[in-house]
């Protein structure tokens, strides 16, 4: 199977992943973004990974701000 072909059945298979999220499930945009960002990729699967592993990175960076803002004290009589 060429890249081109595998790449366009891994975009169609994100959208029907993200498809399948309820809409109320905080992670339905992350789904959202990675099939949106595969399918601009426009078969280079090169530049489809480096897209998913600058989200990769944001989500990373993310959780680990709210870890340490969880174990602040300053913040404990607002949580």
């Amino acid at each position: 199977m060429p890249a081109i072909e595998a790449m366009r059945e891994f975009v169609v298979a994100a959208q029907s992943a993200a498809a399948g999220i309820a809409e109320t499930d905080p992670m339905k945009p992350i789904a959202n973004g990675i099939a949106r960002d595969l399918g601009e990729a426009n078969g280079d699967v090169f530049a489809a990974m480096g897209k998913i592993n600058d989200l990769q990175n944001a989500f990373n960076f993310t959780m680990q701000a709210n870890a340490t803002l969880m174990e602040n004290p300053a913040l404990a009589a607002i949580a």
